[in-house]
Parts: structure tokens; C-alpha cells; sequence
């Protein structure tokens, strides 16, 4: 139904290949549009979310998965009315759409990594409201 710009295409494969294949197939599934906020990150960037707390890590201490090459994460917005929303609402819908394809390529045996969702991080069904830190625009691999 759907397809990524360039620039979210740029910023996706900056992204481990396990990501790049979940991302894509769930942009043709979504019912809601969306694109890549953000792939790989510099230990810069990471710092500056640190300070802002945007992030629960600082990229020198502890280096966040945006951090590697490739990336082990990616930072996704919805797409509704002609703009940007990081509304949890369309984000929550979109997890569902992205986890989805993610288990299924895993047990397809397409991908070698399982993903965790940042509004979810304890993968135990129960979203948003058992989260110390909500990161809904955030997917990463579990290694």
C-alpha cells in the first residue's frame, strides 16, 4: 500500500540487514503510513538526546544500539494528513504492524535477530503503561 521515500530509504540502510527487511515488508502491510526518523547515530547525537532525555544511555558509557555500524535500531514516525505524528496512538498501531513481520521473518528464518519494540521493552505484551522510559518511535534488535 505503501513505500518508503528516499531520505527514509537513506537513513533505513544505514540499519543492520534484519531491520532493513522488517521495515520494508511492513511499510507495504501498514495501514497507517510512516517513515525512518533515524538509523545509525553518532556518538554526538547520542549525547545530546542524553542530556535532553530523549535517551536512557549516553553513546561513550554505554553505547546505544543507533550507535553501531550498522545500526541495531530504528527510530520510525507515522505519516497521517500530510505530516509527521509521533502520536502513540498511530505509533502503537504501527509497532503492531513492524513486530508482526519481524516474528514472522524470524521463524521464516529471513532475519537472525528477534526486535524489541521501545514501548514494550519487556516484550511482555503489556505496552506503554508498565514502562519506566516510553520510546514509541523506537525498534531494535535484541542481540
Amino acid at each position: 500500500m505503501y513505500s518508503l521515500g528516499t531520505t527514509s530509504i537513506e537513513k533505513l540502510y544505514t540499519c543492520h540487514n534484519d531491520l532493513v527487511r522488517i521495515i520494508e515488508l511492513a511499510i507495504t502491510l501498514s495501514k497507517i503510513d510512516f517513515g525512518v526518523a533515524e538509523g545509525h547515530r553518532t556518538v554526538a547525537k547520542q549525547q545530546e538526546y542524553y542530556k535532553q532525555g530523549k535517551s536512557k544511555v549516553d553513546g561513550v558509557t554505554t553505547k546505544g544500539k543507533h550507535n553501531y555500524e550498522p545500526s541495531l535500531a530504528v527510530d520510525i514516525y507515522a505519516y497521517v494528513n500530510g505530516k509527521a505524528s509521533w502520536e502513540v496512538s498511530h505509533l502503537s498501531y504501527i509497532a503492531g504492524v513492524i513486530m508482526t513481520c519481524a516474528e514472522i521473518l524470524y521463524k521464516q528464518g529471513a532475519i537472525t535477530h528477534r526486535l524489541r519494540w521501545g514501548g514494550n521493552w519487556d516484550c511482555d505484551g503489556e505496552i506503554i503503561t508498565d514502562q519506566l522510559f516510553v520510546d514509541s518511535p523506537h525498534f531494535e534488535l535484541i542481540m
